[in-house]
């Protein structure tokens, strides 16, 4: 089964896209038409269309104005039967989470990461319009060529699912808040995220939550399609990257902070994990065309 990586089937540096169902129909036709996999966040609002939606292998009917958050690492496939109306908007975690805290928004909005009890979410179209509001501001932020852009659109992303949230609260079951696989991966994000620098086996979350570290690896992937280990890796990554960006700290400086052996087990796994290396994405950084792509 392919994994699409956003940059790779999308032109665009910034890691965020919003196109109509329409415009994905017909560019991204020889991407979609096999059941596939994202290496990032999409929401798909389909207004209008008939057919299913095939999520992990489970089938769901379409219906007007129903709203889809994908996580990453989730199969999905749409069956059609007519040209769909409504949008897409697809983002990196880098994207939404190196400059901001807004981490938390993906895991305890109740829009992610709902794998157990997957489900579109439906509102009446009288409640859309400023859901569309904000996503015509995103587009036409896309568009511009304006100070501050990355800055700009993960404000109206952030305002978007926040509005979702609310909206569909009353669409949450408290069901998926109890369940004891929910509850353990997100004690354990939490324990990641005040922990990740000083811990980096999953051996050591697991005796804080009382569970072997198979069970753990285990509930994580499957709560979160990654095992517990790529979260603690992919923590620790965005660390340096929030370093790399805000300050003009070496690798050797980085590393010391981080708690690395040295430089040259530093660059290792910064290259394993990110899938380039550090200096070539300090030039990044540099470079005038540059737009915060992680």
């Amino acid at each position: 089964m392919k994994t699409l990586r956003l940059d790779e089937v999308s032109s665009s540096k910034m890691h965020i896209e919003v196109n109509t169902m329409q415009w994905i129909d017909v560019n991204r036709q020889n991407t979609i038409q096999e059941m596939h996999k994202h290496d990032y966040y999409v929401i798909i609002w389909v207004k209008e269309g008939e057919g299913t939606h095939i999520v992990d292998f489970n089938e769901y009917p379409l219906e007007p104005n129903s709203f889809w958050f994908l996580s990453p690492g989730q199969a999905h496939i749409f069956h059609l039967v007519q040209p769909p109306q409504g949008y897409v908007i697809s983002f990196g975690s880098d994207f939404f989470s190196t400059f901001e805290n807004n981490r938390e928004l993906l895991i305890n909005s109740g829009l992610f990461h709902n794998i157990l009890q997957f489900k579109s979410f439906q509102l009446d179209i009288t409640a859309t319009q400023g859901l569309e509001e904000l996503i015509k501001k995103m587009q036409d932020e896309i568009g511009a060529n304006a100070n501050f852009q990355d800055e700009m659109l993960r404000s109206l992303l952030k305002m978007f699912l926040i509005s979702c949230s609310r909206l569909f609260s009353s669409q949450m079951t408290n069901t998926v808040e109890s369940s004891k696989a929910i509850c353990m991966v997100r004690r354990f994000q939490d324990l990641v995220e005040e922990r990740f620098q000083e811990k980096s086996k999953v051996a050591d979350y697991a005796e804080s939550l009382g569970v072997t570290p198979s069970h753990l690896n285990d509930t994580v992937k499957k709560i979160t399609g990654m095992p517990a280990s790529e979260h603690i890796k992919q923590r620790v990554i965005l660390e340096i990257k929030r370093k790399a960006n805000f300050g003009m700290l070496s690798a050797k400086e980085i590393a010391y902070e981080m708690g690395f052996d040295d430089e040259a087990h530093f660059s290792k796994y910064f290259k394993n994990n990110a899938g380039i290396t550090f200096s070539d994405y300090k030039k990044q950084l540099f470079q005038p065309s540059f737009k915060q792509v992680f």
